[in-house]
Order: structure tokens, then sequence, then C-alpha cells
């Protein structure tokens, strides 16, 4: 037996292995991204002023992004679909010479704030980084006495936005 011809349909009976996976995975239409997961992420602006009411949560009611639809516009609520690491951002304006204090909150527990200035119009943003479980509840809420919002549909001034980073 000449071992040439042994080495080639070795050869040839891998190639049609690779072939044969390579037409599996594509008849997938994944490809090679087969595990690639979706990330959580979305964005939505505060179309018009408003005086908050004591503890109110903010509905940020324009959805620019709210992929996998984990933002609820009608509670201002965003909900974690998986554990892990996630990024949020706020921009508020407040009112002409009226005050604003808001606080981002997780579940139950408050975490950082915005206080803008009194005079004119004024403008706070935040961000923060947090590790979430499934499930975990994201959300803006007023707290004190300063509770005037300001917005509107034309401009957009505030936002709430977050996405998943991992």
């Amino acid at each position: 037996m000449n071992s040439g011809s042994y080495t080639l349909k070795l050869e040839n009976a891998n190639f049609e292995e690779l072939q044969s996976m390579f037409t599996q995975i594509k008849g997938t239409g994944k490809g090679f991204r087969e595990h690639e997961e979706t990330l959580s992420a979305f964005a939505a602006s505060l179309t018009n002023q408003q005086t908050l009411g004591a503890g109110q949560i903010i509905k940020f009611n324009k959805v620019w992004t709210n992929v996998n639809n984990d933002y609820h516009p009608s509670t201002g609520v965003y909900t974690a679909p998986k554990p892990g690491l996630y990024q949020f951002s706020c921009t508020v304006m407040t009112q002409h010479n009226k005050t604003l204090r808001i606080f981002l909150w997780k579940n139950d527990t408050k975490t950082v704030g915005v206080y803008p200035g009194n005079s004119g119009y004024n403008m706070g943003t935040l961000n923060m980084v947090l590790q979430l479980n499934k499930g975990d509840k994201v959300y803006f809420k007023q707290r004190g006495s300063e509770k005037s919002i300001y917005s509107d549909p034309a401009s957009n001034f505030c936002m709430f936005s977050g996405y998943q980073i991992r």
C-alpha cells in the first residue's frame, strides 16, 4: 500500500468532516456567533414639565431605544433581565427658578442623587454602574421638597438610559 494515498484519503476525510461542520453552522443562520447574547439597553426622555409628588418615580415616557423591552415607560422602572454589570445615566433640568432633587434607586435602596441649582434653568447629570441580579428594579425618584422638573417634547432635556455591560 502506498502511504501517500493513505495520507490523501485521511486528508480528504478530514476536509469532508470540516466541510460538513461549516455547512451545519451556516445552516443555523448564526454562524460562529451562535452563543452571542443580546444585551439589554434602553434610552428614554421626558416630554413635559411636572411638579412631582412626594417620592414620585419619574416616568421617562418617550422611548428612543428599548432592546428586550426591559424599560417600562408606564412605570418609569427598568427591570434587569439577567444578572450582570449595568451602566445607568440620567440628565434632568429644573423649571425656571425652581429646585429638583432626585435619586437613583435599586429596588428599595437609594443610591446616588443629583440636585441642580435653583436660579434660572439648571441641569444635573449622574452616572452609575450597578451589579444587578435578575429582576432587580432601577428607577429615579423625587426626594425632599425639591420637585420641579422641566422638559418639553421638542427638546427632550431630561433623559434616562442604561445598558448591560456584561
